[in-house]
C-alpha cells in the first residue's frame, strides 16, 4: 500500500440514546437531552446554529425561550452553558456611537462658531463634556474631515 492509499479512520463521536414519543417533545428536559445528544456527535458549532436559528423564528416557543435563559443562567449547574465572548478585536458599537455622538457635538460647535477649526479651549469643553482626552476629539475631527 502506498502513502497515497492511505486511509485514516475517524472515530464518530457517540452520545447515549434518547428515547421519546411525540407527545414528551415539548418537555425542558427532553429538549435539553436532545441538545446534548446533539453536542456531543456534533460539537458546539452545531449547537450555536441551532439555538441562532430557533431564536430566529417568528415566535420562538416557551420551552426555547426557557432552555436558553437556563443555559446562559451562571447559576445553573447543566451540562451546557452558553458564554458570552468577543469574537474579535476591534473597533464594538458602543465606539461607534460615541465616536458619532462627539463628531454631532463638534459639528454642532462648528456651525455655531460659523468656522471649521476650533480652538483648543472649544476642544476642551467637548473634551470634558464626554469625559475624554482632547486627542480623541482632534482624532474624531481628522475623521469628519475625510
Amino acid at each position: 500500500m502506498t502513502k497515497q492509499q492511505k486511509t485514516e479512520t475517524v472515530p464518530v463521536p457517540q452520545g447515549k440514546v434518547v428515547h421519546v414519543t411525540r407527545e414528551m417533545m415539548d418537555n425542558d428536559a427532553v429538549g435539553m437531552a436532545l441538545d446534548e445528544q446533539l453536542f456531543a456527535i456534533q460539537g458546539p458549532t452545531s449547537i450555536a446554529s441551532l439555538l441562532a436559528w430557533r431564536l430566529r423564528q417568528p415566535s420562538p416557543g416557551r420551552v426555547i425561550l426557557d432552555q436558553i435563559a437556563r443555559m446562559l443562567d451562571p447559576s445553573e449547574d447543566s451540562y451546557l452553558k452558553l458564554k458570552v465572548v468577543r469574537q474579535k478585536k476591534g473597533k464594538s458599537a458602543t465606539k461607534y456611537v460615541n465616536d458619532a455622538a462627539i463628531a454631532k457635538a463638534i459639528l454642532q460647535s462648528q456651525q455655531e462658531l460659523g468656522r471649521k477649526s476650533l480652538s483648543k479651549t472649544e476642544r476642551g469643553e467637548i473634551a470634558d463634556r464626554f469625559g475624554i482626552s482632547d486627542a480623541k476629539v482632534r482624532q474624531v475631527i481628522s475623521r469628519i474631515r475625510k
